[in-house]
């Protein structure tokens, strides 16, 4: 490719994060490979955590005030405003849809602590290894996924992902919480990325 087209159409300031065209093929690659186990990942992250709090919390868990911290619940009120403002029914299930990764990934933050314990957590994820086997809180899943969600937000802005350290065993990680949903889920997830 021509670099005027490269400046004109990827941007020199973009393409600069890259050796050569071929790491940037590579880059595309990498990403188009991230999108089917991240959107499985996501879906099943929103709708476990949703089913459990509607049973612990009350089925509009999302609208309790006492549950949610004040991020959490402008994270709501802004998803409610934007269906509005679509003119969108504003169902549960649009709520639950329209709140992103990030939302769905903070619940799992610290101020948390007492809301999601050890028991929560295991029916959120059910799949989760025995305490002796591998001793998994609140704080580890959070820095699991946190790194996926950082990871997919450079993959769904176009960032360069390809040749960085720290995304060099993201698909494991991905792979990790997807198992501990459930094997089915996660083999599932293998056979649609082939």
């Amino acid at each position: 490719m021509k670099k005027s087209l490269i400046d004109h159409f990827i941007s020199h300031e973009r393409f600069s994060a890259y050796k050569d065209l071929d790491e940037y093929r590579e880059n595309l690659t990498f990403s188009k490979q991230s999108y089917i186990p991240l959107s499985i990942l996501e879906v099943s992250l929103r709708n476990a955590i949703d089913q459990h709090l509607s049973i612990k919390v009350g089925a509009e868990w999302y609208l309790d005030n006492s549950f949610l911290t004040k991020d959490s619940k402008e994270k709501v009120d802004q998803a409610i405003a934007l269906l509005s403002k679509r003119r969108e029914p504003t169902t549960k299930q649009k709520i639950i849809a329209e709140l992103s990764l990030g939302f769905w990934v903070n619940l799992f933050k610290k101020p948390y602590d007492k809301k999601l314990r050890i028991n929560d957590l295991v029916k959120i994820f059910p799949n989760l290894p025995p305490r002796n086997i591998l001793f998994m809180n609140r704080e580890l899943l959070y820095k699991k996924l946190d790194h996926i969600r950082n990871f997919r937000n450079r993959v769904f802005h176009y960032e360069k992902v390809v040749n960085k350290n720290h995304y060099t065993a993201v698909f494991d990680d991905i792979d990790t919480i997807l198992g501990y949903f459930d094997d089915e889920i996660n083999e599932f997830t293998k056979k649609a990325n082939q």
